[in-house]
């Protein structure tokens, strides 16, 4: 009677009886080969409810192994570095610079290259392989463009002492349009322009609004009205006729004066009536400026940074 279970036990120590099977496996056939009434049963029983708990403290401690290793992975494994993605030169390859350095680099095949932009943050393994796209960054430094160049490249820098530099366009800014004097915010490794930041039109160079200032309003001033009347006024007004008498125009106007004296309201008026006798000659709808330039923001004690100023004004006094 005590010789099945033997035979059993000596089946699950054998490698054809074992395959497959788990230990409580095994042991229920061995139960299940021992009669009902035979007192073996009872304790082999017994055995069988601490080989449960044996084994799901086993099972508990395999899992908190796996979670060790798991964690020792993650705090021993190196730092994956941060590039900026300049662009892809050859199928499954991507263009990158990492602090100041160029690496043509593979690309794991979860990164969807086509996807990646001009510009753009990606991370990079300890092999410089491309493996996370980080989108573009939201901060650094900011500069002015000196020159637009060809082929989606700007010049920039040269102002306060500083070096000038070429950036590259990033997918971005591919259509937006730009020009000397633009600030743009650009990437870490300074070789993308990121962003097109707005003019700080809110530096007294200019004010946006003119207020409704016909010339009956201007009192005392009927000599200087006049004179920019005849000066301003009537060339603007009726060009084709002093281009056909030949009648020769001033490049400027000069109001000179002690503060207080009306110059600035001259101006004013001037840019309102300019504006409301060309809308109503043309048809077509137009917006007064006037420029309100101060003299010591114009001064700078680095070279060419006052040329760099009075060139952005008038450019601005273009554009508007």
């Amino acid at each position: 009677m005590n010789e099945q279970p033997n035979d059993d036990l000596e089946k699950f120590g054998s490698g054809s009886g074992r395959e497959g099977l788990s230990v409580l496996q095994a042991f229920d056939r061995i139960v299940a080969g021992v009669p009902p009434r035979d007192p073996l049963r009872e304790d082999l029983l017994a055995l069988r409810a601490g080989l449960v708990d044996h084994e799901e403290m086993i099972r508990d401690a395999r899992q908190m192994i796996e979670k060790l290793e798991e964690v020792i992975k993650k705090v021993t494994a190196p730092a994956n570095r941060i590039g900026t993605y300049l662009g892809s030169p050859a199928r499954g390859t991507g263009h990158i610079v990492v602090s100041g350095s160029d690496y043509y680099c593979n690309v794991d095949p979860r990164v969807d290259l086509s996807q990646l932009k001009k510009g753009t943050r990606v991370l990079v393994n300890e092999a410089y392989v491309i493996v996370g796209d980080l989108g573009v960054e939201a901060a650094g430094p900011v500069t002015k463009i000196t020159e637009v160049m060809s082929e989606d490249r700007l010049r920039v820098g040269g102002e306060h002492g500083l070096h000038s530099a070429i950036l590259q366009r990033s997918t971005q800014l591919a259509a937006t349009s730009l020009k000397s004097g633009d600030e743009v915010r650009v990437d870490s490794n300074y070789r993308m322009a990121l962003e097109a930041l707005a003019r700080p039109e809110s530096r007294e160079h200019f004010l946006d609004e003119v207020p409704e200032l016909p010339w009956e309003k201007v009192g005392g001033q009927d000599e200087a009205l006049q004179a920019i009347k005849d000066a301003i006024e009537l060339p603007l007004i009726h060009g084709e006729l002093f281009e056909k008498f030949q009648h020769a125009t001033p490049k400027g106007f000069l109001l000179y004066g002690p503060p207080g004296c009306g110059k600035t309201l001259i101006g004013k008026a001037t840019a309102y009536n300019l504006t409301r006798q060309l809308r109503e000659k043309t048809g077509h709808e137009m917006k007064e400026y006037f420029m309100h330039v101060k003299g010591p923001e114009i001064l700078n004690m680095w070279v060419g940074e006052s040329e760099r100023i009075v060139r952005e004004i008038f450019a601005t006094a273009r554009e508007k």
